[in-house]
């Protein structure tokens, strides 16, 4: 073979091998990229990242909420009357450069001695103006506290709390402090608190709010007031700040909605204290309560719960809303109700008619007017119209009137009761009213005697707001507005909604029949049992009523009277309830006084009308459309020159 021959076949034999080589080498990289794609696939299907090894690479990432401002509650005139505000504690970190000292003694222990005492000089210096600002301990009782905490190693020492922007301005001037946290130590948190700008005023009705409890406006509107948190994911940086994550999502806070109420801060004030006139001083008075209400509309312009506790002791306070919870028997002020059915019908077409007196008996087991007695012996008359029973507020004769015209036909009065709503707890805007009852004809408290009872206020028990807003039916001529409380939510302003006046029964009487009953309760005041109220500076319509008071088995001490004790004390309410002016009714009040149990009666021509006399007098002098024109008028006499 030639050696050109050869070299060709080495060629051959070398590509040859060559290509085994990379063939070899083509199906070892192709089997270990399947290797790996398989690797890849099973660790993104299965593996997981220990957690530890996450939290060593990755920064640590905490959820921040940041709580929402609490709306205002507002009066009606957009004084605020349920407020938050920011307020501060203040604490102190008493360690504070402590340790750098320390190590600086190492190294110059004259220089850190000499910069300890300073430190602790300054404290001092800071006890004395904390002393003078707060009043509340001695500068040496506040640098003890401060240098044993140094002592202690106490890194937060709390030193004042809930105090307002502008105090916590001037603390920060004091000496030490104003140094800055990291030499002075202070340490400040801020807190939204909930104030009340005109404190116990109209409380029950505001309410309050408490982590687990919370009443009133505050309860009902809750979810308007609080608003919405809001959230970011922060993270901690290698010098342990923290910044807000950006890869996280953000949610804005949203602070609450404002709530503007239909109450009049000067009612209130002047209802509050007309009220606490008459009941603070006698201990026998357990609470009083104070409605007064739009005719037209039926917004609350004041409502008044002041109230003792379990003994006479303790101080008035608005502690329960008995205006809207007080389910009880509301006593003669019902017999409005029973003449505002009798007209409706007919069967009283004029106030002078007249029924026969029959001693103040009613066959069927009803109890004798003694009443009746004196009006015979004082009269000589046999006979009394039905003006005059309801202006000396017989008994007698609302039951006469009852069993005579509905006798045989109860229902029919008790369908005029319910067209009143007194047989349920109607809406409102605080939760919580009380459920009436009533004794009607089939229940298993009906009795032979229910109907004429019932007719004078007994045997049907319904709450203050109940008897409020029927009197104000007839003062808005037979249309019952329902009470309400808040006209709107608000925001920054801006109403977001309004609540209008609405109905509850578009007319429980005629307007014919509402100025017949309104003549009668302008003649209780101007003859009747509500005198007092005759001088008011605007005229009244009204009515008083007293009313005893059902005892709790605790309270009767085995007597089997269910309004008397073992000894005969009882316990009463004596309640005015009418309006003003009488001839073009604006407002509608009530005012009720609940006793102790005592052996005094509590009548509504006493306290409760005094009460509203002085209410009715200041609102005369608080709106000018009721205030007569002043003309000034003067007369010069004639001048004579003198001769001297």
């Amino acid at each position: 073979m030639s050696q050109q021959q050869s070299e060709i076949k080495d060629q051959i034999e070398n590509r040859d091998r060559i290509h085994v080589v990379m063939f070899f080498l083509s199906m070892l990289f192709m089997l270990l990229g399947i290797l790996i794609l398989v690797w890849i696939v099973k660790i993104q299907a299965t593996y997981t990242v220990d957690a530890r090894v996450i939290d060593l690479f990755r920064p640590r990432e905490v959820k921040y909420v940041e709580a929402p401002v609490r709306g205002r509650i507002l009066a009606t005139d957009g004084r605020p009357m349920a407020i938050s505000a920011p307020l501060y504690d203040i604490y102190m970190d008493c360690t504070v450069r402590k340790q750098d000292y320390i190590d600086m003694s190492q190294k110059d222990q004259r220089k850190a001695d000499s910069l300890e005492r300073s430190w602790q000089a300054k404290a001092r210096e800071l006890s004395t103006y904390l002393s003078n600002e707060f009043r509340d301990k001695s500068a040496d009782a506040y640098a003890k506290a401060i240098l044993d905490g140094r002592a202690k190693g106490s890194k937060y020492l709390r030193l004042q709390r809930n105090i307002d922007l502008n105090t916590l301005q001037r603390v920060k001037t004091f000496p030490l402090f104003k140094e800055g946290p990291y030499t002075g130590g202070i340490i400040v948190e801020e807190h939204q608190e909930r104030i009340y700008p005109y404190d116990s005023l109209a409380r029950r009705v505001i309410g309050y709010v408490k982590e687990q409890n919370r009443i009133g406006l505050e309860s009902s509107f809750d979810s308007e007031l609080h608003g919405k948190e809001g959230y970011e994911w922060r993270r901690v940086t290698d010098n342990n700040r923290w910044i807000r994550d950006l890869d996280s999502a953000v949610v804005k806070v949203q602070d609450g909605n404002d709530i503007r109420t239909t109450l009049n801060v000067d009612f209130q004030d002047i209802a509050d204290k007309a009220l606490r006139a008459q009941i603070q001083a006698d201990d026998e008075v357990r609470a009083g309560i104070c409605i007064i209400m739009e005719a037209k509309t039926g917004a609350i312009r004041a409502m008044v719960n002041l109230s003792r506790g379990d003994t006479p002791q303790t101080t008035l306070w608005e502690r329960e809303n008995l205006c809207l919870r007080e389910v009880g028997e509301q006593g003669s002020v019902m017999k409005t109700v029973t003449l505002v059915s009798l007209v409706e019908d007919g069967y009283v077409q004029t106030l002078e008619q007249t029924l026969p007196t029959n001693n103040g008996f009613v066959p069927g087991g009803y109890n004798q007017d003694v009443h009746i007695l004196d009006y015979q012996r004082e009269t000589g008359r046999r006979d009394i119209t039905v003006m005059h029973g309801f202006e000396i507020s017989s008994n007698y004769v609302f039951t006469w009137l009852a069993e005579n015209y509905y006798g045989k036909k109860p229902q029919e009065m008790f369908d005029h009761i319910y067209s009143y709503r007194f047989g349920e707890a109607f809406d409102f805007d605080i939760t919580g009213m009380g459920t009436p009852v009533v004794n009607r004809p089939g229940t298993a408290s009906w009795s032979k005697t229910t109907l004429g009872t019932t007719a004078y206020g007994y045997s049907i028990s319904i709450t203050p707001l109940h008897v409020a807003t029927f009197y104000n039916g007839i003062a808005n001529k037979g249309r019952m507005m329902k009470p309400y409380l808040v006209e709107s939510v608000e925001k920054d302003g801006k109403v977001l909604r309004q609540f209008v006046p609405s109905a509850l029964n578009e007319s429980i009487c005629s307007v014919a029949t509402a100025d017949t009953v309104t003549r009668a309760l302008r003649a209780v005041v101007n003859e009747g049992t509500a005198t007092r109220l005759k001088t008011a500076k605007l005229p009244v319509g009204g009515k008083t009523g007293t009313a005893r008071v059902v005892l709790s088995s605790k309270e009767r001490g085995g007597s089997t009277d269910p309004y008397s004790d073992a000894s005969g004390r009882k316990k009463f309410q004596g309640t005015f309830v009418g309006f003003f002016p009488v001839d073009d009714p604006k407002y509608t009040i009530l005012v009720t006084v609940y006793s102790y149990p005592s052996h005094r009666n509590f009548y509504g021509g006493t306290k409760p009308a005094l009460a509203v006399r002085e209410i009715v007098d200041k609102i005369y002098a608080l709106d000018g459309d009721w205030t007569p024109e002043l003309r000034r008028t003067a007369s010069v006499p004639d001048m004579k020159a003198q001769q001297k």
